[in-house]
């Protein structure tokens, strides 16, 4: 039986990889996992669809790393991130000593930055579907912004600028910042922002909104503010979220799914105090309302009270003009009445005065008639005289008196 040696085998692989990959090829992957040491980078790559398919590693040298460095510039180190995918010039090599090994030649940044705006946009899409991007705007602002939230890091220079422009303000305006401290850049940025959300989440009846700010960077320094997880729980915060991360160009899905999405920490501080200053604007028209209403009212009033005071006066006139015409009425009618009356009780003193003259005893006794009396008592009937005893009789006539005495 034919039989080969491990080191024949293995050189036999490495002709057949030799002849077959002569030269480098592209090869799009995900960074799993990578580490540097001493300038090399050790590389970790695998392939996945609904779970990994391919597997590998590969080894970039601090020489062509430095190579790389010169071509693409600075932003090479922004797409050398885990959990990127990436577009990777690898040159295979198969060792009968190291089996088969992938060395990393180049990077294509532009194909990152693509799949970067692509994920963007799905998420994007996802999100409209959802009804997220508009949802925190539809959180009401207060009337003035008094404790507000602060999502930064506590040494980033744009957490500094919106602190010095706030307490810079012209107006006087004392607003409290409690700072809430997490990673702006790197891999704990989601984690750590997640979790002073929900730290705010429970005192958001304390916080007016909540402020995420970071200073200024390149494009891929601020990919985790398109990270799908911060951007859902800022759509569903339950007070308004405000952003100033730094974007002079393009938005983040943070700043689209925020309440409000400014270019910097500065502008951010700048809205806060415009804000205020609105309130405060809005206060003083409504006390210059209120005063001119008073006032007007005052002279509403006070023209209200002159027409009262001048009817009160031309009634009173009137009242008195109409009751002195009715004294005057009344006065005429009592003195005509008096007269009247006077008049008649005067005839009828004066003719019971004739009756009088007729009637009175003087006149009766001239007329004929006597007044016959006993002991000074009238004497009407001759019951009214004792037969037994002799008495004395006075008869009263006209001219005189008779005295007789009788003698049965």
């Amino acid at each position: 039986m034919e039989s080969y040696s491990l080191h024949e085998m293995n050189e036999y692989l490495r002709r057949v990889v030799a002849l077959n990959f002569p030269d480098a090829m592209w090869v799009r992957c995900e960074i799993a996992q990578l580490n540097e040491s001493r300038g090399h980078y050790f590389f970790h790559l695998i392939e996945k669809e609904e779970a990994v398919i391919a597997k590998a590693n590969a080894i970039m040298w601090g020489m062509t790393h430095r190579r790389m460095l010169r071509n693409h510039g600075r932003r090479i180190n922004k797409v050398l991130k885990e959990g990127l995918e990436v577009l990777l010039k690898l040159r295979v090599e198969y060792s009968e000593l190291y089996g088969l090994r992938y060395f990393v030649e180049d990077i294509d940044p532009s194909f990152t930055m693509g799949k970067l705006a692509m994920q963007k946009q799905l998420i994007l899409e996802r999100f409209a579907k959802e009804d997220l991007l508009g949802k925190n705007n539809a959180t009401s602002l207060p009337i003035a912004f008094q404790k507000i939230a602060i999502i930064s890091s506590e040494n980033a220079a744009g957490y500094q600028d919106y602190c010095t422009q706030l307490e810079a303000n012209t107006y006087g305006y004392v607003v409290d910042n409690q700072l809430f401290t997490a990673a702006m850049q790197g891999e704990n940025v989601e984690e750590e922002i997640l979790f002073q959300l929900k730290r705010i989440k429970r005192e958001k009846d304390i916080f007016d909104a909540v402020v995420i700010i970071r200073g200024g960077g390149a494009r891929l320094d601020l990919m985790a503010f398109d990270n799908e997880k911060i951007s859902r729980a800022v759509a569903d915060f339950p007070i308004p979220v405000l952003t100033g991360i730094g974007h002079d160009i393009d938005e983040s899905i943070l700043d689209k799914v925020a309440h409000t999405a400014l270019k910097t920490p500065t502008a951010v501080a700048d809205f806060i105090i415009n804000h205020n200053l609105f309130f405060e604007n809005r206060l003083l028209q409504i006390g210059g309302e209120l005063n001119y209403l008073t006032q007007e009212k005052l002279q509403e009033q006070y023209f209200s009270l002159q027409n009262i005071e001048q009817n009160i006066q031309w009634l009173v006139q009137s009242n008195w003009n109409s009751a002195s015409q009715k004294l005057d009425i009344l006065e005429n009618e009592i003195i005509q009445t008096a007269q009247f009356f006077l008049q008649k009780e005067s005839k009828r003193v004066e003719h019971l005065e004739e009756v009088y003259k007729l009637l009175s005893p003087e006149a009766t006794l001239k007329r004929g008639f006597s007044i016959t009396s006993v002991d000074g008592k009238i004497i009407k009937s001759t019951k009214d005289i004792s037969s037994k005893k002799s008495i004395e009789i006075t008869t009263q006539l006209s001219d005189g008196i008779i005295k007789s005495k009788t003698k049965s």
